[in-house]
């Protein structure tokens, strides 16, 4: 008799439902808190945003429209067209020595002109045309 009671206490049915709504506690839960660490994630990001006074603006609009002014503007465009004609696949033509000589000493001649305090780039620039 107690066998009995001890089987309809403790069925398959039971004991199924039993790990059926555990499992979805547990699922309930992770979900529960992938959503919040989503949103803290994201509210973190917003926060970030840097607010600038207005001195700071101007000074860093004075500072890009100096940068833009200093820029060699017919080397920049020259530059554009050589990796279009490049990128086309447009055969180049070889310069004679003398003549390509000149145009590496013009180049330098501007390149030298820009300012005293030319950036690594220019440098790294007129070492290449030297070396050639």
């Amino acid at each position: 008799m107690a066998e009995g009671r001890l089987r309809r206490g403790c069925s398959y049915k039971k004991t199924t439902w039993v790990v059926c709504s555990i499992n979805i506690v547990i699922a309930l839960y992770v979900l529960r808190s992938l959503y919040s660490s989503l949103y803290i994630y994201s509210g973190n990001v917003s926060r970030n945003i840097v607010k600038y006074t207005p001195d700071q603006m101007r000074k860093m609009e004075e500072s890009i429209r100096i940068r833009r002014a200093s820029e060699p503007l017919e080397l920049v465009k020259l530059v554009k067209v050589i990796k279009e004609e490049i990128s086309r696949g447009e055969e180049v033509v070889q310069l004679p020595g003398p003549l390509k000589q000149k145009i590496t000493d013009e180049i330098l001649v501007r390149l030298k002109s820009l300012n005293g305090s030319a950036n690594t780039t220019q440098q790294q620039a007129i070492n290449i045309l030297r070396c050639e």
